[in-house]
């Protein structure tokens, strides 16, 4: 069902249930590894899903200020179809970056952080004799793999823009109109994106790259 989401915040919770099931094979194992790999793998997906609605949030302000929602009488909304991320790379790198690190570690890419939460746990089912269950397991991580490579590629997919259409003239008015709404935006007293708000962002976003090199800290 994951699969034919449009609607982001649907899809992510598709995608829990598949997680819910790691989480629920390394408690009925119920060893002394497998415990700790519940442990390991409760914490891993806290830090990454925080982060990638953290993210999400982000966008939204960037997308909704870029598009004149700004005003005094008008409230930024979320980003709810997976469509509106179109594009974001080419526009907003670091926070589109941030964001695919999060997915791949959600699809247990390795080396980063989610990879090593679900090796931890197949490894305990398979010490325990579950060899059936730790191959259907991985079956659903290649396919629960889809749906964040979804949400990638729409990422770093550029859009059909009006430049490519009629010149650069109509980039050039596109930015200043970008620009402008940004600064009345600001000068309503926000901030697109606050001081802490990208710290919460990067803080999250190099844990999962930094356990590359010690991921047995947890």
């Amino acid at each position: 069902v994951g699969l034919a989401q449009t609607r982001i915040k649907r899809l992510l919770a598709y995608s829990t249930i598949s997680h819910i099931g790691f989480i629920l094979l390394a408690l009925s194992i119920n060893t002394e590894q497998s415990i700790d790999s519940l442990l390991f793998y409760i914490i891993q997906y806290s830090i990454t899903n925080l982060n990638i609605f953290l993210i999400l949030i982000g966008l939204s302000y960037i997308i909704k200020s870029n598009n004149g929602a700004a005003n005094s009488n008008s409230q930024v909304l979320d980003i709810r179809y997976i469509s509106e991320l179109k594009g974001q790379f080419f526009s907003n790198p670091l926070l589109s970056l941030s964001l695919s690190i999060c997915l791949f570690s959600m699809a247990g890419i390795p080396p980063l952080l989610g990879f090593f939460s679900k090796q931890f746990v197949l490894y305990s089912a398979i010490q325990s004799g579950y060899y059936f269950i730790a191959i259907v397991a991985i079956v659903v991580s290649i396919i629960s793999a889809s749906y964040y490579i979804k949400i990638i590629r729409v990422l770093h997919t550029e859009p059909i823009s009006e430049e490519n259409l009629m010149g650069e003239n109509i980039e050039e008015n596109r930015l200043n109109k970008n620009i402008e709404n940004i600064n009345n935006y600001k000068g309503l007293g926000f901030s697109i994106i606050s001081n802490y708000h990208s710290y919460l962002i990067s803080t999250l976003t190099l844990s999962i790259l930094l356990f590359i090199l010690k991921p047995s800290i947890l």
